[in-house]
């Protein structure tokens, strides 16, 4: 186990787990730290009450303090890179990016918490970090109902592991086209973007998904199970990693969106 780094805008911090690195970003949000208690998750307060002024003339979205999100995310920095280290139990090679998106109710609850964006390509990683972001308490959204707080990190496979070969939706062609019907009975929604990782006979060794359908965590959970048990076109003698789109139904994304 080598060293590696986790950072966050121009700092960085020595994290003695693996040979990765672990980039931190926010849109109105920001790097992490550790979080170890109810106590300790839920002491973000920005100190205004909720019920201050007359509702009626309260807005639906309102904005966020984008320091406030920051200092939220830096408190969960060691958890979510604990969630992040969990991948490797998966494949060797584990890394890639991945975006949440928070919908935050005026009370500073997460109302929801999406995957925006990810080809992390490892589902449990992916429910881990997004259970962190829901139980974590957030600023209070200004001047409306709800706010919306986003967040990127990027996660590095170690220097010294051969990473799996880069396949894009095109090596895959037939496979998805032969599968349509079986994805379709998942659910509607979506549209949903699959990463997977696919061993040298086809077998799928993990996958995740991304998706901003409000309705569409079951769907999403189908499609996983799904995928791990069908069978890819062979990469080779190496591993390959692949991220696809599945379903293309008009969704309702956050109304703040």
């Amino acid at each position: 186990m080598a060293s590696s780094f986790i950072r966050s805008g121009s700092s960085r911090v020595f994290l003695s787990v693996a040979s990765c690195t672990l980039t931190l970003f926010a849109s109105a949000c920001g790097g992490p730290k550790k979080v170890n208690t109810a106590e300790s998750i839920y002491e973000e307060d920005d100190g205004d009450d909720p019920g201050d002024g007359p509702l009626e003339m309260e807005q639906d979205c309102g904005g966020m303090n984008g320091n406030k999100v920051n200092r939220v995310v830096r408190r969960l920095q060691d958890d979510l890179g604990e969630c992040l280290m969990s991948g490797y139990d998966a494949v060797d090679y584990f890394g890639g990016d991945v975006a949440f998106l928070v919908e935050v109710n005026r009370g500073g609850q997460a109302e929801q918490v999406f995957v925006e964006s990810s080809n992390l390509g490892n589902y449990q990683v992916e429910q881990c970090m997004m259970d962190l972001l829901k139980d974590s308490r957030w600023p209070k959204p200004v001047g409306g109902l709800v706010g919306l707080a986003r967040t990127n990190m990027g996660f590095d496979p170690p220097e010294d592991v051969r990473p799996p070969e880069s396949w894009t939706s095109n090596d895959i062609s037939s496979f998805l086209v032969e599968n349509n019907e079986t994805f379709q009975e998942c659910g509607e929604g979506g549209p949903y973007t699959i990463t997977a990782y696919v061993a040298p006979d086809g077998q799928t060794l993990s996958a995740g998904v991304a998706h901003l359908d409000g309705a569409g965590d079951e769907t999403a959970a189908c499609l996983i199970e799904t995928v791990e048990r069908l069978t890819f076109p062979s990469p080779g003698s190496w591993a390959a990693k692949v991220s696809f789109q599945v379903g293309s139904s008009p969704v309702s994304p956050p109304e703040c969106q």
